[in-house]
């Protein structure tokens, strides 16, 4: 029998569990502002994030931190429905945009590597846990110890019975089209022009440039698909709606994002949770971006004002679950089909308050706008006992 090495310990000000998005988002901002030049930090991941792993897409009107990083723009947008229908959006000022997240990691890690209170431990976090005294991340080989602890790892929670639990599962591929190509200027932001026996279905397709494209298959379902379906459903969609059929494939990229109505945790003690594990996935769409750079400016506000991450009032709040829950729900039951519910949608609803609504900066009235745009008796159904559950417990 070999002998078991002994657990190393180190302690530190603060721990980042996870250098995604989320985690270096926080870090990023966190010393650009200065507020933690004099804390020990530690950063534990398993992956150098040296791939492009994903591309982030989001809309925006205002600047971000990481506006330098926008790989491409789209002022232009439009909407295919199922039957082929093209809906231009109205996008009232926002502009749909994607970062490459090879190049935020670069530049990100870059900068970072400048301060000597930072360190990156590349190992697998088997557990954390909060204590009366901080917190603890357990690795193979080390404990680390620390006072606050950031966590975006994401794990399954355990559901109750009527909690939705969808997946979001993409594949996305770079093209290069060779010889002549389509005049493709605006950004197909939903593409519903293929099969929809798997559940939700449609395509993004992002202009590059003149000779380049990404194209992504998306579905909202409760399970996954055979990996030659994903390549064949991309290939027939180049060949019969975008009519390409000579091209290079660049870049490929494997993704699966939840949309559940499971009421994440933000804070457990000295543990805060961002990301996706901290709710800030919109259940209804699986956008990221945006709701994680409002929280991490919530807590940073937080914590220039009180020396801690606490904050109250989220941006994903009571009023955006019980909308998410609601049509999760209703897709569940598939007497709205999805591509029906979203062309309804955007057919009568300006792009700018979809929006809005999906940043959580709607008013009343525009919600109501939204809503009558779609058929009313499965939404009030699905609402109804979306409050119910939420004020039953």
């Amino acid at each position: 029998m070999g002998v078991r090495q002994e657990m190393q310990t180190e302690r530190c000000d603060i721990l980042i569990c996870g250098a995604g998005l989320a985690g270096l988002s926080l870090l990023y901002r966190a010393m650009k502002l200065g507020i933690w030049k004099d804390k020990h930090i530690i950063v534990v991941d398993a992956s150098d994030k040296k791939e492009n792993d994903r591309t982030w897409s989001f809309w925006k009107k205002e600047r971000t931190d990481f506006d330098h990083l926008i790989h491409r723009e789209w002022k232009e947008l439009l909407f295919f429905s199922h039957e082929g229908n093209r809906i231009p959006l109205e996008s009232g000022g926002y502009t749909y945009n994607s970062i490459r997240s090879l190049d935020f990691y670069t530049h990100v890690l870059s900068w970072l590597g400048q301060f000597k209170n930072i360190r990156f431990v590349k190992d697998t976090v088997m557990a954390i846990n909060d204590g009366e005294n901080g917190c603890r991340l357990t690795t193979e080989t080390h404990i680390y110890h620390s006072t606050y602890l950031f966590n975006s790892l994401f794990r399954k929670p355990e559901l109750k019975k009527q909690e939705q639990y969808f997946l979001q599962h993409f594949k996305g591929i770079r093209i290069k089209i060779n010889g002549i190509a389509p005049d493709m200027r605006a950004a197909h932001l939903m593409d519903f022009r293929t099969g929809q026996e798997y559940g939700t279905t449609f395509f993004y397709t992002l202009p590059i440039n003149a000779a380049e494209i990404f194209v992504e298959y998306t579905l909202f379902s409760k399970s996954l698909l055979p990996v030659e379906v994903y390549d064949s459903r991309i290939r027939e969609y180049l060949a019969t709606v975008l009519q390409i059929g000579d091209y290079e494939i660049l870049e490929s990229e494997f993704g699966v994002i939840p949309m559940t109505d499971y009421q994440f945790r933000r804070f457990d003690g000295h543990i805060v949770n961002i990301g996706t594990i901290g709710g800030d996935t919109r259940a209804s769409t699986g956008y990221t971006f945006t709701n994680t750079q409002k929280t991490i400016g919530k807590i940073l506000q937080a914590w220039q004002e009180n020396e801690g991450p606490y904050f109250v009032k989220e941006t994903v709040g009571l009023k955006q679950y019980l909308y998410d829950s609601t049509l999760l729900n209703v897709l569940a039951e598939e007497k709205y089909k999805g591509y029906q519910l979203f062309g309804d949608l955007f057919k009568h609803t300006p792009a700018s308050v979809i929006f809005a609504f999906l940043d959580a900066e709607t008013s009343i009235f525009q919600d109501v706008q939204i809503m009558k745009s779609l058929r009313i008796l499965p939404f009030l159904k699905a609402f109804s006992a979306a409050v119910f559950r939420n004020f039953k417990h």
